[in-house]
């Protein structure tokens, strides 16, 4: 009997916890979206269509509303901007027991995600978004096997720090759950590539994700051929004025993304 009365009790303490959450969060869905800065809302005074309104959040966090002046309402939900509205609207006799709806209508908050994603372009943020999740409303990075780099910028150029794009993507390390920022430009940039030809294993192109020799290309590239030699290596390279030159190379030497490795034959 003292077993079933501890297991009764512990079902409605359950119970009322799950209860409390539940009533939590319908309390926070009901509140509406908190207002941001450039936020474009709109606001009903029921019965009073010569009320209604649309103003744009301004940068010092307030609006214009007709009667009632300036109103702080960056930081607060549709709601709670609604029942201040009410409040001042009562206390100046303005209206009787007004009742107030309040709806962003255009949101002022985005960031720019540019590079190699699915959909380059402009995304509002209409709700707190980490890195992870913008790139996943911009299609992802284009080729995540390969690896690169994701830059963060904030307003006025200030840059917040470059991520490795796979930690990113997985969602993992501090670049994953980095917020974003109004104004926020985020460019993704893949690894670049190196290509291996002639007499080695395995000739073809392959990502250039970190410092490497020529030596280690080259045995990242399945290693010499039988017929290949280490003392005929050439590079074709892109310069500075966008001209191709082609010039000879030593295995220390330290390959540059777009480089074109070049392994002749050993001669007799």
């Amino acid at each position: 009997m003292l077993m079933t009365m501890r297991k009764v009790r512990l079902w409605t303490l359950g119970l009322c916890v799950l209860t409390i959450g539940a009533a939590a969060a319908f309390g926070a869905r009901a509140a509406g979206r908190v207002l941001t800065i450039q936020d474009v809302v709109s606001i009903k005074v029921v019965n009073q269509p010569d009320m209604d309104t649309s103003t744009r959040v301004e940068t010092d966090g307030t609006i214009d509303f007709p009667y009632i002046g300036r109103i702080k309402a960056a930081g607060l939900s549709e709601d709670s901007l609604a029942r201040t509205i009410e409040r001042r609207l009562s206390a100046r006799q303005i209206v009787t027991d007004p009742h107030v709806l309040v709806e962003i209508s255009n949101f002022g908050t985005q960031a720019s995600v540019q590079g190699q994603v699915g959909a380059p372009g402009v995304y509002t943020l209409d709700r707190p978004t980490n890195l992870t999740q913008i790139l996943s409303r911009a299609g992802g990075v284009r080729d995540v096997r390969v690896g690169g780099t994701i830059t963060v910028r904030r307003a006025h150029g200030a840059i917040v720090k470059t991520f490795d794009s796979k930690e990113v993507q997985a969602g993992r390390g501090p670049g994953a759950t980095l917020l974003i920022a109004n104004n926020d430009e985020i460019f993704v940039d893949l690894a670049p590539f190196y290509y291996i030809y002639g007499y080695v294993g395995k000739p073809g192109e392959f990502p250039l994700t970190r410092p490497l020799t020529v030596q280690e290309a080259i045995s990242i590239g399945g290693g010499l051929a039988l017929l290949g030699t280490e003392w005929r290596i050439r590079i074709k390279r892109k310069a500075a004025d966008g001209q191709t030159i082609d010039v000879p190379a030593s295995l220390d030497d330290q390959v540059e993304g777009g480089d074109i490795i070049v392994v002749n034959e050993r001669i007799f």
